[in-house]
């Protein structure tokens, strides 16, 4: 949820939103972010980190959009989806038999992995890594998608083989698929507080 308020904030600075207390809110939001990060730049679903890593992606996402992209534990989270999370996907791509056990748990994760990477690619290395996953994660999901159109994914929270886990899954498939038009890698507001800078001289 965090996550999705961190896209809000950046959306309303960009806009120029002036409500009072925005620039607070999105210094607050960062620091949270940053504070669950596990020691192995994973992110997690509280402020108390433990286990997991679903949430690397959106971690990343939301520290890349508000300003905070250089960081270690943005820098980190890239370093540990083009790795770990990766590796699930090439796991799928050697064996298509492992798409509902790989694929259940973790594709709605995957979507912010993919935007994270994506993003990445402003930094040193980031075009390398996002070369590698997209060469394998477009892969995975063409070959997934069924004759009819949509993907299915039988295990998993929201997901299973009824409409509704359909449609989920279809949108998260989509999702990754056209990260290429609905979002700049450099769209940030660290970005847009150097465009500000650089027009006021």
């Amino acid at each position: 949820v965090t996550g999705w308020q961190a896209q809000a904030l950046k959306a309303g600075y960009v806009a120029g939103c002036s409500v009072g207390g925005l620039e607070d809110a999105i210094r607050k939001c960062t620091t949270f972010i940053r504070r669950t990060t596990y020691a192995n730049y994973k992110f997690g679903y509280s402020g108390t980190p433990g286990t997991g890593g679903n949430m690397t992606g959106i971690g990343t996402v939301g520290l890349q959009l508000l300003g905070a992209g250089d960081s270690a534990e943005a820098g980190g989270g890239v370093r540990t989806i083009a790795t770990e999370r990766l590796a699930l996907y090439q796991q799928v791509l050697n064996n298509p038999g492992a798409w509902n056990g790989v694929m259940g748990p973790n594709l709605y994760g995957f979507y912010y992995d993919t935007q994270a990477v994506f993003n990445s690619q402003v930094g040193a290395g980031g075009g390398a890594n996002w070369k590698e996953w997209r060469n394998c994660f477009e892969k995975v999901l063409i070959r997934a998608q069924q004759p009819e159109g949509y993907w299915e994914v039988r295990t998993g929270w929201a997901l299973g083989a009824d409409l509704p886990g359909r449609i989920f899954a279809t949108t998260q498939a989509c999702l990754q698929l056209e990260v290429y038009y609905r979002y700049l890698p450099t769209f940030n507001i660290s970005t847009m507080d150097q465009c500000k800078v650089a027009g006021s001289g």
